[in-house]
């Protein structure tokens, strides 16, 4: 949720993440009201899951949340391959419900929406699942123990009675006609309930969740539900549903393996309690899976003294990687959903969109730092098999007890809620509270497994706990914390000392700092498996290490990914003691964007300490090996299988108007809530506009060629006869679309088209200026898309500037393939798992070709392709080839620059440029096995470089805005800033006037890497004007001195001047501006060395004497100064006191000036024939006679 909006979720009516829902196609079922339905015949039951859920098959929910005004197919791209198919993702239509003016803020209509982004899902062949809801605001029907719909203020839309298999329903709909759908979403099931335009009740809401729990069974899906608790919700807890309705729990007992429990942390009260009853409804046998939802509006900030705060400054997405450890590693949890904020910590919108090579403007989407290298690294762990979720049975069997909420009478918390200190001298941290005031999420041993609450126990596995205990008999049991604490301490030993978590299944570890206001923690872990004696981990603010032992060796995972200072590396250390002899280490890191650890080892007697300074996750293994004997042998090992992926969809495809690709168009609406046009069916629409060169497209793929039928779905106020329909470059006709009379009043244009096999280009191109406006809601498209039995097939590789890429190495072409991000931390070949790890800032974004490394033996020509544009080339050679350098690159050109890479190699770079239309011919590598292939890059055509006299060699990466670039020699007030905006510039300090200037481009803001670099072409002062409101964030401008004043913009804004010396010949390299749009980009100066004297006298010393009343000013020299002036403010103008010699650098004044007056004065000096008058008042300093 927004902030606006988040604050307290508890209240109805506050908005929250929703989520979306699917159409039907023709032939079946409808599920609105007075509309005829059919039903199509289905199995009566079903217990095959049409995607298994369970530690064999874990899950990830990624979000599409509508908060992000999210294309959903961009989304899913940026989720990495290795793991999207154990991805589900789901379709979140947020909250935003306004009790004012009783209307939905957000999603105008939810169904429709939903039907939209299903049609994606299911044509991109990934598992999804629809969120209608969170708390008690729902976008869908709740139906009660009647069938009868319950009030709500979508209830007209759908059928007012629901038949007892819910067949006739918008849910059952779902299920049959979209093959990926498995299920639906419920966030934060504890407020907004019988609110006055919601007043679907919690009881009502369970009787829903009974039919539809039994209709998920029915279908092979999944009911996942999320709790979080604060002090008012007992009654409404995973204990009190089952306790107080009877259809609930009976549902759950019949169809429990449907049922999805999760964890969710947006109250910052209440958090063991919810995660005891979370894991004992899946521990009972009442749920089918448990999981996480990590929020960051659950977070409580720490003093330290471990008293909450009312900040949340020391959030940051990795403190979730110990709740997701402990859940799945140690407890069995199978889903990781999430985490919130999805805006804000997962996905982000490229402001302003990207450019495709052929000028469209289209709408981009990003996965965050903090998400790649937090949560999905951890998941790719799980996937891979390195860490092993344990079955429920393993988890009972490791956890022992169990509480049986067994209480009848009292309040709610007593009827409902854990045991109220059943956790205070165990894991709770010591300065925390009990239920509602039990606000940290972490614990602080691992010692003691987590203790299950439950209803009751179901079925014969629940039935195995060791320890069964009554809630109601708790008291007598333990009649003190410490009776209690040793009751646990028989039962699980120590096996390890210290002040940081760490608990242990089998070979592994989880271990972390729970601390985030004390400095490092740590801990002396007691070796179970390797022949070592201990191992002893110490951890930095947001350290983390999950820890698997083996007899020879040691793996860790550590990660501390600290995205609010991603270049900064924090230091942990691991030490083992007990080594026969000095150990061996191999080290990696794997995140995305993170600054390179840098890694030493020492060794002496039987100890060997490794310390990593890293910022994200790092792969260690340690070869080590001691003389213990006997040691555990049972290791984890983990069975992850392959999930099998959707049935081919063959339904109806749809496009939204607010995802195409445009050219001079009047502009997107991503959220068509408050436009004052209804009706849409997606979340906004394209206003397509008048202008005669409007033109906008999207990309249909089919994977068999024919005849389909497309309709655009449209509104205008006139009749438009002058847009033209193309289908892959070929003009189709002029649509010929009729008045509509209003832009809410919608019309279908239909055409028969033909595609073919693959990715088609739809178009619609305006021929000249339209009459009105044309608004795009979407357009479909229904025909033969295939069965999913045939693979659309094709030889070449296309980029954006590379085009028809033909890789001639037949035995490793399928690990080539072309890429457009090209980075630190880039995986350079298809065949290995290299990275790149310095990378030139203008090779930073580049279109790559990843090839194959094994391509190496090859010794003829790899391959070809056509430049799509004017390109430059770049080949990056292994530096232990080029002293016998393949042919072919003769007459390419060598740069100074190299790529290093991940396993310490260097590439060196060579250059070429090749005009639009030509043939690149990429030859052998020379077939030498000592070395690696070569890599390929391509940019658009290599930039000149801009020359001035003092800036010499200024090299411009941002290519996308490079010719707003200029350098010129008069600046003065009045001067215009930037190569792409009219805006000026005044108040230039005198020093400055007629400097040599770097004209930038205000767009070059959004750039996040180097800017550009220049030489200096002399001993020059450079001087860089910074936006006060992102001044302070630049890392690079640390090394810059502030010059102490400003200049400002025609739009009042204020650019703060710094300033650094640079000897002739000298490279200066200009940082990024942030990156953010809400700032103006810097512009810089270069002055020779000789003008960088001070531009006004500082007084730096004023001496009292009390005695004669006098004053006495020393200022700081000026280099030129032919004289100076002593002026003194007095009657609302400047006056002289004085003027001295250029040699002459103090002033007394006369005696017996008045006791207790108060002077402002200033000195300024002449330079040059000129006063610096304006710097020197602009410094003027208060003096009191004494």
């Amino acid at each position: 949720m927004k902030l606006q909006f988040v604050c307290k979720r508890l209240l109805a009516g506050i908005l929250v993440p929703s989520v979306l829902i699917a159409s039907a196609l023709p032939g079946t079922v409808q599920c609105f009201k007075n509309e005829p339905f059919t039903i199509t015949a289905e199995a009566a039951t079903s217990t095959n899951m049409r995607r298994p859920c369970d530690p064999e098959h874990p899950m990830l929910i990624v979000h599409i949340d509508t908060w992000n005004y999210a294309d959903p197919a961009k989304i899913i791209e940026t989720i990495p391959e290795s793991i999207r198919p154990y991805c589900v993702f789901n379709i979140s239509l947020s909250i935003n419900w306004s009790n004012d003016d009783h209307s939905w803020k957000m999603v105008q209509n939810g169904y429709e929406c939903a039907k939209s982004w299903l049609k994606t899902c299911s044509d991109m062949g990934v598992w999804c699942m629809v969120q209608p809801a969170s708390g008690g605001q729902c976008h869908f029907p709740d139906y009660d123990s009647n069938y009868n719909i319950v009030n709500s203020p979508n209830k007209s839309q759908f059928v007012q009675h629901a038949d007892e298999d819910y067949e006739n329903t918008i849910y059952a709909e779902f299920f049959r006609d979209y093959p990926s759908f498995i299920g639906f979403n419920y966030s934060e099931q504890f407020w907004g309930f019988a609110s006055a335009d919601h007043p679907c009740t919690y009881q009502q809401r369970y009787q829903h969740f009974a039919h539809l729990l039994k209709l998920c069974n029915k279908y092979g899906g999944y009911l996942n539900i999320n709790w979080c608790a604060n002090r008012w919700s007992p009654s409404l807890n995973p204990v009190a549903m089952l306790k107080t309705n009877s259809e609930w729990r009976a549902a759950c007992e019949k169809y429990g393996q449907n049922l999805q429990l999760e964890e969710k942390y947006t109250q910052t009260s209440m958090i063991e309690d919810v995660e005891s009853e979370v894991l004992g409804m899946y521990l009972a046998g009442y749920c089918g899976n448990f999981g996480v939802r990590y929020d960051d509006t659950g977070w409580t900030d720490r003093s330290s003294d471990d008293k909450p705060l009312d900040t949340k400054d020391q959030y940051r997405q990795i403190t979730g990687l110990p709740i997701h450890a402990e859940r799945m590693i140690m407890n069995g949890a199978t889903i990781i959903d999430g985490p919130e904020l999805v805006w804000n910590d997962d996905f982000g919108e490229t402001w302003g969109g990207v450019k495709d090579s052929e000028g469209y403007s289209c709408r981009n989407w990003y996965s965050k730092d903090q998400y790649v290298n937090s949560t999905l690294s951890f998941f790719e762990k799980i996937v891979d098999g390195t860490y092993r979720i344990p079955t429920r049975q393993e988890v009972i069997d490791r956890t022992k007890y169990v509480v049986i909420q067994d209480v009848n009478s009292g309040n709610d918390h007593q009827k409902y809620s854990t045991y109220e200190t059943l956790f205070e001298g165990l894991y709770r941290m010591a300065g925390d509270g009990n239920l509602w005031d039990n606000k940290n999420l972490y614990k602080s041993t691992g010692r003691y497994p987590t203790i299950p609450t439950v209803y009751s126990l179901y079925d014969s596995t629940a039935k195995t706990f060791k320890y069964q205990l009554k809630q109601s008999q708790l008291g007598s049991r333990w009649n003190s914390i410490s009776a209690k604490q040793n009751e646990f301490n028989n039962v699980f030993s120590s096996e390890f000392n210290g002040n940081c978590y760490a608990g242990r299944y089998n070979n592994t570890w989880v271990t972390y700092n729970n601390d985030k206001c004390n400095g490092n923690k740590g801990a002396l872990l007691n070796l179970q498996y390797n022949t070592c004696d201990t191992l002893d981990v110490n951890f930095n603010a947001y350290g983390n290490a999950i820890i698997n032992e083996y007899s020879d060796h040691i793996d860790i995972y550590a990660d501390n990914f600290d995205n609010k200072a991603q270049t900064t590396l924090s230091t942990d250390t691991f030490k083992v003691n007990g080594c026969k002899s000095k150990p061996t280490y191999t080290a990696k890191d794997t995140g995305r964007n993170q600054t390179k650890s840098v890694i030493s080892e020492s060794y002496s007697n039987g100890t060997y300490t490794l310390t990593v300074k890293h910022n994200g996750p790092v792969d260690i293994t340690i070869n080590c090996s001691g003389s213990n004997t006997g040691r555990k042998t049972n290791v984890n090992k983990a069975s992850v299988k392959q999930v099998t992926q959707p049935s081919f969809y063959t339904g109806t495809r749809q496009y939204e108007g607010e995802f195409f690709d445009v050219k001079n168009t009047e502009g997107y609406v991503t959220n068509a809530c408050g436009s004052g046009v209804t009706g849409v069916w997606g979340q906004g629409f394209l206003k397509f506009g008048k202008n005669a060169n409007a033109c906008a497209k999207d990309t249909v793929t089919t994977q068999k060629a024919g005849e389909f039928t497309m309709k655009l779905r449209y509104s205008d106020t006139s009749e438009i006869n002058n847009v033209d329909l193309y289908v892959n470059g070929n003009k189709v006709e002029t649509m010929k679309l009729s008045n509509t009379n209003g832009y809410s009043n919608w019309k279908m244009y239909e055409k028969k088209i033909n595609l073919k096999q693959g990715d088609n280009k739809i178009e619609f191109k305006a021929n000249s200026a339209l009459s009105s406006s044309l608004y795009i809601d979407c357009f479909t498209v229904d025909g033969s898309f295939g069965d999913g039995s045939s693979t659309v097939i094709n030889n070449e590789l296309n980029g954006t500037l590379i085009t028809g890429l033909k890789v001639t190495d037949d035995e490793n072409r399928a690990d080539w393939d072309i890429y457009d991000d090209f980075g630190s931390g880039s995986k350079l070949f298809g065949d290995r798992d290299f990275t790149a790890a310095d990378v030139p800032a203008y090779l930073t974004g580049a279109e790559a070709i990843r090839t194959a490394c094994d391509s190496k033996m090859v010794t003829t020509d790899l391959g070809t392709f056509t430049a799509a544009k004017d390109i430059t080339v770049y080949t990056a050679v292994d530096s232990r080839i080029v002293s016998a350098l393949p042919s072919w690159l003769s007459d390419w050109t060598k740069t100074d620059d190299v790529i290093t890479t991940s396993n310490d190699l260097t590439l060196v770079i060579y250059k070429k440029n090749f005009a639009s239309g030509s043939q690149v011919t990429l030859g052998t590598n020379s077939g030498n096995g000592n070395c690696v292939n070569y890599i390929v890059l391509v940019t658009e055509k290599e930039i000149e470089p801009l020359n001035g006299k003092l800036i010499k060699d200024l090299r411009i990466n941002d290519r996308e805005n490079a010719a707003d670039w200029s350098i010129y020699y008069d600046l003065s007030d009045g001067s215009k800033l930037y190569g792409d905006r009219d805006l000026t510039i005044s108040g230039v300090p005198k020093v400055l006037v007629n400097a040599e200037t770097i004209r930038t481009a205000c767009d070059s803001k959004l750039f996040t890497g180097d800017l550009a670099t220049f030489t200096a072409g002399a001993d020059i002062t450079v001087c860089v004007a910074v936006d006060k409101r992102v001044d302070s964030k630049l890392e690079w401008l640390k090394e810059w001195t502030s010059a102490g004043s400003s200049m400002y913009t025609s739009n009042d804004v204020e650019l703060a001047i710094y300033k650094r010396s640079f000897k002739a010949g000298a490279k200066v390299t200009l940082g990024t501006n942030g990156g953010e749009g809400n700032s103006a980009n810097y512009i810089v100066m270069a002055i020779p060395s000789a003008s960088t004297a001070a531009v006004y006298p500082e007084i730096n010393n004023v001496e009292y004497s009390e005695q004669t009343h006098q004053v006495r000013l020393t200022w700081s020299p000026v280099s030129g100064a032919t004289n100076y002036a002593v002026g003194v403010f007095q009657a609302g103008r400047w006056r002289i006191l004085a003027q001295t010699a250029g040699s002459v650098t103090s002033y007394t004044s006369p005696k017996n000036l008045k006791p207790g007056a108060t002077y402002k004065v200033a000195v300024a000096a002449k330079v040059g024939g000129e006063w610096t008058t304006s710097e020197s008042v602009k410094h003027a300093v208060t003096v009191t006679i004494k």
